[in-house]
C-alpha cells in the first residue's frame, strides 16, 4: 500500500510538473514554438511521459487550458448572480466587471503574472484550430449567458451589435495580457497591467462607453472614405 501511495504521488508530481512547464512555455512562445522535449526538459522528466499521460502535445495543451477554465467560469457566474440580485438586475458596468475581473484575478499568480490569460492571447495570434475548439468547448455556453445579460442592459442595440462589442471586449482582454510591457514602457512604469485591480478599474468604464456607443448605421459610408472623396473633389 505504501509503495502504491508513493507511486501515485510520483505520477501526480510528474503530471503537475509537465502541466506547469507547458503552461509557462506555451504562454511565452506559443503552441508551435514549443516542442515536447522543451516541455519535458523544463519539467525535469522524461519526454515519453507527455505521450503517456496526455497522448501528445495537443492533449497537454487541452489539459492546461481546461484546468483553468472551470474556476474562471465559476467566478464569473458567481459575480453575475450576485449582481443580478438587485431588483433592477445588474448594471452594464457590473456585467462587464463580472466578466473581466475573474479573467485578470483568478488566473493571476502572486507576482501578478497570468500565464493562462497570456497563453490565450498568444494562441489567438496563431489562429490555431485547436484553440478554437478549446474555446468553443469551454466558453461558448458561458459567453452566451453574458451576451444575453449585455443585451438586457442595452435594449437599443441589436444582438448582432452586442456580439460585435463583446468580440472587441475579448480582444481588449487578450491584448492587455499579451502586451503589458508596451503601456508600462510608454508610461515609464506608471501604468502596469500586471496589477489586476488597477487594470479592472480602468477597463470597465472604457468598455462601458464602447458598449453604449450609438448604433452603427449599416448604410453609412465610412468616415475615412467620405474624407477621401472630399479631398478628391477639391483636387
Amino acid at each position: 500500500m505504501r509503495n502504491q501511495a508513493v507511486r501515485q504521488t510520483e505520477v501526480e508530481s510528474s503530471r503537475d510538473k509537465l502541466i506547469a512547464s507547458a503552461e509557462r512555455l506555451f504562454a511565452d512562445r506559443g503552441f508551435d514554438g514549443v516542442s515536447v522535449r522543451d516541455i519535458a526538459n523544463a519539467a525535469g522528466v522524461n519526454s515519453a511521459l507527455v505521450g503517456y499521460y496526455f497522448r501528445g502535445k495537443e492533449g497537454l495543451l487541452s489539459e492546461v487550458y481546461m484546468r483553468h477554465c472551470e474556476p474562471l467560469k465559476q467566478e464569473r457566474a458567481r459575480l453575475l448572480k450576485q449582481y443580478s440580485g438587485s431588483p433592477d438586475g445588474p448594471s452594464l458596468e457590473q456585467v462587464i466587471e463580472a466578466f473581466i475581473r475573474p479573467s485578470l484575478e483568478v488566473t493571476t499568480d502572486k507576482s501578478g503574472r497570468s500565464d493562462f490569460t497570456r497563453l490565450r492571447a498568444v494562441l489567438s495570434a496563431e489562429n490555431s484550430q485547436l484553440l478554437e475548439q478549446l474555446v468553443a468547448e469551454n466558453f461558448d455556453s458561458s459567453s452566451r449567458v453574458f451576451v444575453a445579460a449585455l443585451c438586457k442592459c442595452l435594449p437599443q442595440l441589436t444582438r448582432d451589435e452586442v456580439f460585435w462589442r463583446f468580440h472587441f471586449l475579448l480582444g481588449t482582454i487578450y491584448y492587455t495580457a499579451a502586451g503589458p510591457h508596451r503601456i508600462k514602457v510608454l508610461s515609464k512604469g506608471h501604468c502596469d497591467p500586471s496589477d489586476p485591480v488597477a487594470t479592472t478599474q480602468h477597463l470597465i468604464p472604457f468598455m462601458a462607453a464602447g458598449f453604449r456607443a450609438p448604433r452603427v448605421a449599416k448604410s453609412a459610408t465610412p468616415l475615412v472614405v467620405k474624407a477621401g472623396r472630399k479631398r478628391a473633389k477639391k483636387s
